[in-house]
C-alpha cells in the first residue's frame, strides 16, 4: 500500500512546479533581468554628449582653415600645421581620451534590456558656422555648456564617477579660453 505524501514532498512538488513549467529555461525564467545601476543611465547620458562634442570637433577641423576641407590641397600643406586646425586636433584628442574612460566605466549586467552601447551608434554630424573665428565661438559655447551640464550631474554621481566627472568638466571649461584665443588668429 502506498503511502501518504508527507507534508515536505508536497511543498518540494510545489516549489518545483514552476521550474517545471518553465521548461528548459531554468531559474532566469521567473524573474526580469536585472536593471541596471543608477549611475549608469547617468553614465549613458555623459558618453552620449561627449561623442556629440567628438561629432562636433571632427566637423570643426574639416571646416578649419589649414586642414584641406575649406582650402586647396596646396593651402592645406601651407596650413596644415598652424592656427586653428592645431587647436581643433589637439582638443578632439582630449575629448576621445575622455570618452575612453567614461566608457571604461560602463558596465551594463549582462541581459539587461537596457539600450546597447552608444558608441556603436554614428552621431550626426552637426551643422556647424565656416567663418573660424564664428566656428572657435561656438566650440567655446559648447564647451561652456558642457562643463556646467556635468558640474551639475555631479550631484547624482557615485563619488568615484563624481570625482572623473569633475576632471572632465574642469578640462571642458579650460578649453573655453583656448579656442577664444584660437579663434582670434585661426
Amino acid at each position: 500500500m502506498a503511502a501518504d505524501p508527507t507534508r515536505r514532498t508536497v511543498l518540494a512538488a510545489t516549489a518545483a512546479l514552476p521550474l517545471l513549467a518553465a521548461g528548459c529555461k531554468g531559474v532566469g525564467a521567473l524573474a526580469a533581468p536585472p536593471q541596471p545601476a543608477p549611475d549608469v543611465a547617468l553614465l549613458r547620458d555623459v558618453i552620449a554628449a561627449e561623442e556629440l562634442m567628438i561629432a562636433r570637433y571632427q566637423a570643426a577641423i574639416r571646416l578649419a582653415p589649414g586642414t584641406g576641407a575649406s582650402t586647396g590641397s596646396a593651402g592645406a600643406a601651407a596650413g596644415a600645421g598652424t592656427g586653428l586646425a592645431v587647436v581643433l586636433r589637439s582638443l578632439l584628442s582630449q575629448h576621445q581620451a575622455h570618452l575612453a574612460r567614461l566608457s571604461a566605466r560602463l558596465i551594463v549586467p549582462a541581459g539587461s534590456r537596457y539600450p546597447p552601447a552608444l558608441s556603436n551608434r554614428r552621431t550626426p554630424a552637426p551643422r556647424l558656422p565656416s567663418v573660424p573665428h564664428q566656428l572657435a565661438a561656438h566650440l567655446a559655447a559648447a564647451e561652456r555648456a558642457a562643463s556646467g551640464r556635468l558640474a551639475r550631474q555631479l550631484l547624482a554621481a557615485p563619488p568615484s564617477l563624481a570625482q572623473l566627472l569633475a576632471s572632465i568638466s574642469a578640462s571642458e571649461a579650460t578649453h573655453v579660453p583656448v579656442l577664444r584665443t584660437a579663434g582670434r588668429i585661426g
